[in-house]
């Protein structure tokens, strides 16, 4: 993909990672532009690793992880059936 093309905020697949990620800045160079993955694990990325993310792909990475607290760590460790 050309970096000209590629738009800030808009979320890519990252061929090298697989993984969606989204970009914070196509003006560093004229070859490489800067991602992160749910706000951290920011880096620099050739244009060439990316393409535009699918549907399925978007709508996986808007899908909010479940929150794991000590509760839930805990109620999982004493519901689980003994095998």
């Amino acid at each position: 993909m050309r970096t000209k093309d590629i738009r800030n905020g808009s979320l890519y697949y990252n061929l090298k990672r697989n993984r969606v990620e989204r970009v914070i800045s196509n003006n560093f160079s004229k070859s490489r532009v800067v991602t992160e993955c749910h706000k951290k694990d920011q880096v620099a990325v050739p244009s060439s690793y990316l393409r535009l993310a699918s549907g399925e792909e978007v709508d996986n990475y808007l899908t909010a992880p479940p929150k794991r607290g000590i509760l839930s760590f805990l109620f999982g460790k004493i519901a689980r059936p003994i095998s």
